[in-house]
């Protein structure tokens, strides 16, 4: 009898082991297809981001290289011995403007910060991921380099050594044109990191669209 109970007492146990090993089977598939689902999510979300930073790149790019011939053509004006060419003020306000970069990070940031990028279990794409927002970092700094020479030379010499009264009478309103062919010679070498930090991100972002769209086929 108590051989009986014994065994009926062992069975409702393997039973009941069974039972939890199932349910929890089933929670952790159920919980990997929710995972499943929302790496992709990232990685749509990802792959749309980097499209709009490669498209906002590309014109950045031609805004540049629009700017590096304006800078050469005001400095072969300030070399040039004619009479001054008032077309000068308006390069000048033109070279003033900069482009900024702003990636569409908050995905990447989201991905990070959350912790979810451990869901990602393919080396490769979480490498070339991580390096490729890294490589924004680079391309951020150039930026910024361009941007505080406008602001600390180019703009302090738009306010402190210009008389615009001069342009009123027909003539420029430069007061040290040496000063001014300087800081643009200047912009000059800093544009065209610009444009090579440009190319750079467009590459990283054609790069990672491609190991994306491998993931998500």
């Amino acid at each position: 009898m108590e051989r009986n109970n014994l065994k009926y007492t062992l069975r409702e146990i393997l039973i009941v082991i069974i039972g939890i090993t199932i349910a929890f089977s089933m929670n952790k598939c159920s919980d990997n297809i929710k995972n499943k689902r929302l790496l992709k999510e990232y990685m749509k979300n990802i792959r749309s981001d980097i499209a709009m930073d490669k498209e906002q790149l590309a014109k950045n790019s031609l805004a540049i290289e629009t700017k590096i011939t304006i800078c050469n053509q005001m400095i072969q004006l300030l070399n040039a011995e004619s009479e001054e060419n008032l077309e000068l003020l308006g390069m000048a306000f033109e070279v003033l403007k900069y482009e900024s970069f702003n990636p569409e990070n908050i995905t990447y940031r989201t991905l990070i910060n959350s912790g979810d990028l451990k869901l990602l279990d393919d080396f490769e794409l979480k490498t070339a991921i991580q390096r490729h927002y890294a490589n924004y970092e680079t391309v951020q700094d150039i930026y910024l380099k361009h941007r505080s020479l406008i602001r600390d030379y180019l703009g302090n010499y738009m306010i402190n050594y210009a008389d615009y009264d001069k342009f009123a009478k027909g003539e420029l309103p430069f007061l040290d044109r040496s000063r001014l062919k300087n800081i643009i010679r200047a912009l000059l070498t800093t544009l065209n990191e610009k444009k090579e930090a440009a190319q750079i991100g467009m590459d990283s972002c054609e790069a990672l669209l491609l190991v994306l769209e491998q993931s998500l086929d």
